[in-house]
């Protein structure tokens, strides 16, 4: 056995490894030459030789699965475990089989832990029958709580997909990643404090690492997708790839339609005027036409310079629902109706965005200048109308009516460029970027309780915001012996400017903010390594909270931005251990000036106001474990667990500094299990269950979700059909609730979870072709 030191990138980790040599040869003892050799993701090839010898070197891992094929020779199929390996292979004739190819899978262990991130891999499990949503709901370190993403307990986080930044709001994000199919996806990186190279934006972030192939050649893919919840939904779609010497494109297109639906029964009481108000709303959103696509290219100028190029984009040109929300008001003291009212609000949106992108990368010896360029652009219209018919104790039956009418036009800019030396111990990096946003919102509003509605400009407003950031970053990564040290500096210069006319408002603000990164690594002998990291992160406010105007969502609430949000800010310290694949971590997260969307009812108005706004901090310290369980070749068991005290202190509406905090905990386990020896049956179960949490002066109720995944591969696994059952006893749900000064609400919210799902998907052509490569994206667009 050997002791390896592997640099993957910046991520320096220790592994054990050792070597297969092999023979291949058929029944008369004859060499079977020239045949490929695969192994795990697809980097490294070889290729045996004309005596039929080849040799594979430092496999990690073990099971390895070993696969030959040869054509006009049957398939050879050899799990081997940690030996020395040298192997004789002999293939048997068959002539109705024409293979051409040899294939080495060693399976990789599901959880990984790396200097700055752990790593989730799904690839060859049944967890890719999911979608990309449901695979991070199974993800370790990752948090769904009320249909918000957390890492950690904190939802201050960016995700990407490649490395590439999304153009969308939490639920548009959500929607993509919900038709992104999960047999694409290879892994799942959570990176709990990055590095200095990425923005300083966000305190985690989460990686989506789709699958890459490396042979020339044309491959192809058509998928189909039924989905039962309350409504139906369905989806199509398929995706292409062509790989050259030169040119590498990828694309792929998805239609999806459906009915989508979410339940809410709002309870509001108000104390000094003993009533209690009690809406049951249920949203149904006819979302009939979704279009989902990408394009991503490359072309190799030549053997150290590459170009890359691409687009991608979401649009749903008509989302429309007509919700009718019946509210009665109770007398608190005797607990009669005493009045209602019935709210009809008739809603239509408009969604369109589109990303570019432009990269040139150029190759110098040890030397790597990289150029990014990014242009996007979303529109974003809601029309909606609403009528309300009240019936008040001791007054005439009355009707009101009013309609919002509201266009958003967001258009991005960003260019960088990163340098980047690299040998067996340094590695140095540096860089520019500059970034540029223009948003803008304007908001009609109608009034009048019958016949033609009339401009109403006391509640109508438009809102300009416009942002530049000018940042530039130095890191280095040293190695010595059995130490690892990665450090790092950011800068980033913000200019803002926002104006509204109603309310008035104009605000420019030009701020300047470092942000240091630290890494520690050491690694001890049988395979254990403890390492500590501190990083300083910010995190802007989306451009739609910083909109003061009022957009209502009945005669009685309405949400408001505020033009003066602070950004927040997170410090972040962790230390962790690892050893034989058990991944241990404790942490404490200090947030400064925390956004986010809170209620605060009126009593003299009877209003609920839905403000997004900073609160004063909030801390949170924990711990949390990882592992994953080989119990036999064909089963496998994964565990994540983690324990956190959370704190929040806010401003109350009496002007009271008020603490809000919770232990919460977190447990997610899973099993996958193989059902036959061809590989072609699989089946994963899970369960996820998260404790009550708070946000803000929110407490948020404990959920649950139990799913079950069958999956079958036929047809020389061309054909694969899925079934899915998710939160199988309904229990993924919450119930979201606040008491304290003159503030006694709460709201129940169930979003449609219970379902199942069939998925089928074909594949041709050459199935192990490389898609393109995406080009990355900026922190702005995430913000969208």
């Amino acid at each position: 056995m050997k002791f390896y030191t592997t640099i993957l990138l910046m991520f320096p980790i220790f592994i054990w490894s050792q070597n297969i040599k092999g023979h291949i040869e058929n029944e008369k003892q004859e060499p079977i030459s020239e045949g490929i050799i695969q192994i795990n993701d697809n980097k490294n090839l070889y290729q045996s030789d004309k005596n039929g010898n080849f040799i594979i070197n430092d496999i990690a891992t073990f099971p390895v699965s070993l696969i030959i094929k040869k054509s006009g020779f049957q398939d050879y199929e050899l799990t081997l475990e940690e030996s020395d390996l040298s192997l004789n292979i002999i293939l048997k004739k068959d002539t109705l089989k024409s293979i051409e190819a040899v294939t080495i899978k060693a399976n990789k262990p599901l959880l990984k832990r790396k200097i700055d991130r752990l790593e989730f891999n799904i690839d060859n499990t049944p967890l890719q029958n999911l979608n990309a949503w449901d695979i991070l709901k199974s993800t370790p370190n990752v948090l769904v709580k009320n249909e918000e993403l957390s890492v950690r307990g904190n939802s201050q986080i960016i995700v990407t997909i490649n490395d590439k930044k999304t153009l969308m709001t939490q639920e548009q994000l959500k929607q993509l990643l919900e038709n992104t199919d999960g047999n694409n996806v290879s892994s799942v990186e959570v990176i709990t404090n990055p590095p200095a190279k990425y923005e300083a934006e966000g305190s985690a972030i989460i990686n989506i690492k789709m699958k890459k192939n490396i042979l020339s050649g044309y491959k192809g893919r058509i998928s189909t997708r039924y989905h039962q919840s309350i409504y139906a939904k369905g989806m199509i779609g398929t995706s292409q790839s062509y790989n050259t010497g030169k040119w590498q494109l990828s694309g792929n297109y998805n239609f999806v339609t459906g009915d989508y639906v979410r339940k809410n029964f709002d309870v509001v009481t108000f104390e000094n005027d003993k009533t209690r108000w009690e809406s049951d709303m249920t949203r149904k959103t006819h979302a009939h036409e979704q279009h989902i696509y990408n394009f991503s290219g490359q072309y190799a100028v030549d053997s150290l310079s590459t170009v890359q190029f691409g687009f991608d984009g979401y649009n749903a040109p008509n989302n429309n629902g007509h919700y009718k929300i019946p509210t009665n008001i109770y007398n608190t003291e005797n607990n009669q109706l005493q009045s209602n009212y019935l709210t009809s609000n008739q809603k239509n949106q408009f969604n369109n965005s589109f990303n570019s992108y432009l990269v040139f990368d150029k190759k110098f010896g040890n030397n790597d200048l990289t150029w990014t360029n990014n242009f996007s652009t979303k529109k974003f219209k809601e029309n909606q109308e609403i009528a309300t018919l009240l019936n008040f104790a001791d007054q005439p039956e009355t009707n009101n009516r009013f309609a919002n009418y509201n266009i958003q036009n967001i258009s991005l800019y960003s260019s960088q460029l990163d340098y980047r030396f690299s040998n067996d111990k340094l590695t140095l990096e540096s860089g520019l970027k500059y970034s540029f946003v223009k948003n803008q919102n304007d908001l009609n509003f109608f009034n009048g309780t019958s016949g033609e509605l009339i401009p109403d400009l006391s509640k109508s407003n438009l809102f300009n915001y416009k942002e530049n950031i000018f940042a530039a970053y130095v890191s280095s990564e040293y190695k010595w012996g059995k130490w690892e040290m990665k450090g790092g500096l950011r800068s980033e210069t913000t200019i803002i400017k926002t104006n509204s006319d109603n309310p008035a408002v104009e605000n420019q603000t030009t701020r300047t903010g470092i942000f240091p990164t630290v890494y520690l690594m050491y690694n001890l002998k049988d395979n254990q390594q403890i390492g500590f990291s501190y990083g300083k992160r910010i995190d802007r406010p989306n451009y739609d909270f910083l909109n003061p105007s009022k957009s209502y969502y009945n005669l009685y609430s309405y949400f408001q931005g505020d033009a003066y949000l602070k950004s927040t800010i997170i410090h972040n310290l962790s230390l962790t251990y690892t050893v034989k694949n058990w991944n241990f971590e404790t942490y404490y997260t200090y947030i400064k000036d925390p956004s986010m969307e809170i209620s605060v009812q009126n009593p003299e108005t009877f209003e609920t106001v839905y403000n997004y706004t900073n609160i004063d901090h909030g801390q949170n310290l924990g711990a949390n474990l990882s592992k994953s369980f080989s119990i036999k070749s064909f089963w496998k068991l994964n565990i994540f667990a983690m324990g956190e005290y959370q704190q929040n202190y806010f401003m109350g509406t009496d002007n009271i500094l008020y603490k809000n905090d919770v232990f919460f905990y977190h447990a997610n386990l899973s099993t996958q299990i193989t059902l036959d020896k061809a590989k072609t049956w699989d089946l994963n179960i899970s369960y996820v269950y998260n404790s009550k949490t708070i946000q803000g002066s929110f407490n948020i109720s404990d959920s649950q979700n139990t799913n079950i995944i069958i999956n079958k591969k036929m047809f020389n696994k061309r054909l694969e059909a899925g079934l899915v059952f998710n939160d199988i006893f309904r229990t993924d749900r919450n119930t979201i609730s606040t008491n304290y000064a003159n503030q006694n609400q709460y709201f129940k919210d169930y979003r449609d979870t219970r379902y199942f799902i069939i998925n089928l998907k074909y594949n041709f052509g050459n199935q192990k072709v490389k898609d393109a490569k995406s080009g990355n994206k900026t922190d702005e667009q995430n913000r969208f």
